[in-house]
């Protein structure tokens, strides 16, 4: 009796598919930002871009990860699965910065945020990719099929992304609220169906 090559390994399979469809999905979100900036009005960023592409790669790698392992490997326990997301989140807003810096200091256009700021922005992640996560281990493990998924997604992303924008209202250019809602709203939707691909490879479902 012969063992599987660790290629055929589903599991591995699941966290191959979510790294890669991640790392994708931050791409075409800050392509989706960028475009909404210009839309409201706003400056062409030149090659500080760079800087925002690192961020968000860096950000939905690990966010979008760690949903879809909680989920993809865990789905009949969504507590845990939520758990799992929510401890992801705030390494995500940490690493995704650090990142943005890096970039930006070496092409020498730093804007260093506060770490008040950061610390708040790590908490009200927690909170909302927790409950994506929960929310997302809970349709996989009834067998929910995407639109589901793609529902649940722009459930959470309307209810804090609508919280981001009334939070910066009044107080920030259009075209920053623009690039808020398409970050805050679509990405969420983007990310539950990165999950379910995680869910259904290998043979899942």
């Amino acid at each position: 009796m012969t063992e599987a090559a660790p290629s055929d390994d589903p599991a591995l399979k699941k966290l191959a598919t979510l790294a890669v469809l991640a790392v994708a999905l931050g791409f075409a979100v800050q392509v989706a930002v960028l475009a909404a900036k210009l839309a409201a009005g706003g400056p062409f960023p030149g090659i500080a871009f760079a800087a925002d592409v690192a961020g968000g790669v860096a950000w939905s790698g690990i966010v979008c990860l760690g949903a879809g392992i909680g989920t993809a490997l865990y789905p009949l326990r969504a507590s845990l699965a939520g758990l799992v997301a929510a401890l992801f989140a705030p390494v995500a807003v940490a690493v995704s910065k650090a990142a943005n810096q890096v970039v930006a200091s070496a092409i020498r256009a730093v804007d260093q945020p506060a770490a008040a700021s950061l610390i708040g922005l790590a908490a009200v992640k927690a909170v909302e990719y927790g409950l994506l996560g929960f929310l997302l281990a809970t349709l996989a493990a009834r067998g929910a099929k995407l639109p589901a998924f793609l529902g649940t997604g722009a459930a959470v992303g309307l209810t804090f992304g609508a919280a981001a924008l009334a939070l910066r209202w009044g107080g920030a250019p259009a075209a920053e609220l623009a690039a808020t809602a398409v970050n805050e709203m679509v990405f969420p939707v983007g990310c539950a169906a990165v999950v379910y691909a995680g869910t259904v490879v290998g043979g899942a479902k």
